[in-house]
């Protein structure tokens, strides 16, 4: 057995395993790693480990915990750090299509990345498993736990076909849009200005939380660093845009990435169209799988909305927690006073934690 360790400078070598994917997607891609750790999200890289039986490609972000605020006050001599998948759906991949061969290589896979964290001071893990892929089921030492569900539409059978597994509401949504005369459109991905208005304006009205706050380098790095595997489709009305939305795509995949809509317009029905079209565009490019995500929280409005394109099925949507340097993570949280029973994973990064002591040293408190 071996393994290797790869940076964004390994682009070539990078590319090359994913290739070797059956079911590789766009989140395991060097370009889209790329965007998190321009984003400052932390040193993207890829764990590759092989033996006889096969290889697991495993794309993570390695942050530096000493670089927190509410780290750097308690004394944490040594250099530490935890590990996550980027925004979106990840976790360890493998060439391997037996299932008995496949269990045994991960069995492997395991103890040798434990203790490549454990001797790197990588104090936690948190793992963002793909629905579709179903990962979840192969890396078992990271406890994976369900989440929610997600709505992916299967591109399988006619275009008909398709539009059948969609609510009876939602096809005649649709044809209302169509006869109020909305227009679906494959516009120019360098242009952006309408998506980022458009989006923040939808961030906004949601009352969304800061990380959905992407800078606009942040969008035009991902326009760039996925070229041809990024579309920018909109919903038009005459000559003003309605919907405005970043589709990816890649192998048997296309996601429903990012979305901005004119909220006077939504009655009209433009994004029940511009995801049907998105779909049907999916499915001439190859894809099988257009995966449209949950909601905010566990089958909120936004998720019963997704739900109308497939009434059929959901997808289980997992999470892995993992830590591997326990003395190191309870020294963390008895000198922050944190209960090692707290629900958020790592709990020295919860946001309203970070809040809280920024707010502090700032009032003097």
């Amino acid at each position: 057995m071996s393994f290797e360790i790869l940076a964004m400078a390994d682009k070539e070598a990078w590319e090359r395993y994913i290739l070797l994917l059956p079911n590789a997607d766009v989140y395991f891609t060097w370009g889209y790693c790329k965007i998190y750790e321009d984003n400052g999200e932390g040193l993207a890289r890829m764990f590759v480990y092989s033996d006889q039986d096969g290889i697991i490609c495993y794309p993570f972000l390695l942050r530096k915990i000493n670089d927190l605020p509410i780290i750097r006050g308690i004394g944490i001599e040594e250099d530490c750090y935890d590990i996550s998948t980027p925004y979106g759906y990840g976790g360890p991949l493998s060439n391997v299509t037996d299932s008995t061969v496949r269990k045994r290589l991960f069995a492997s896979f395991s103890d040798a990345f434990g203790q490549y964290c454990r001797s790197n001071n990588i104090v936690t893990e948190f793992v963002r498993f793909h629905p579709i892929i179903k990962n979840y089921l192969d890396y078992e030492d990271v406890g994976p736990v369900f989440l929610r569900n997600t709505i992916s539409i299967d591109l399988f059978g006619t275009d008909q076909e398709i539009m059948q597994r969609f609510s009876g509401e939602n096809r005649n949504r649709i044809r209302k849009a169509k006869k109020e005369g909305l227009q679906f459109v494959c516009s120019d991905e360098t242009n952006l200005d309408h998506f980022i208005r458009l989006y923040y304006s939808t961030m906004d009205r949601n009352n969304a939380n800061s990380y959905y706050y992407f800078s606009d380098n942040f969008f035009l790095n991902t326009v760039e660093l996925l070229s041809g595997h990024v579309k920018l489709f909109e919903v038009r009305l005459n000559d003003q845009v309605l919907v405005s939305s970043l589709f990816m795509y890649y192998n048997k995949y296309a996601h429903y990435h990012f979305m901005g809509a004119n909220k006077e317009y939504l009655r009209l029905a433009p994004v029940n169209l511009l995801i049907s079209e998105a779909a049907m565009w999916a499915k001439e490019q190859g894809c099988q799988y257009l995966h449209l995500g949950g909601g905010y929280i566990d089958k909120d409005s936004l998720y019963r909305f997704k739900r109308t394109f497939n009434e059929e099925t959901a997808l289980d949507y997992y999470v892995g927690k993992k830590v591997h340097r326990a003395d190191i993570y309870n020294d963390i949280l008895t000198r922050l006073s944190i209960d090692a029973k707290a629900e958020y994973f790592p709990a020295y990064r919860n946001p309203s934690l970070q809040r809280s002591h920024l707010l502090n040293t700032t009032t003097g408190t």
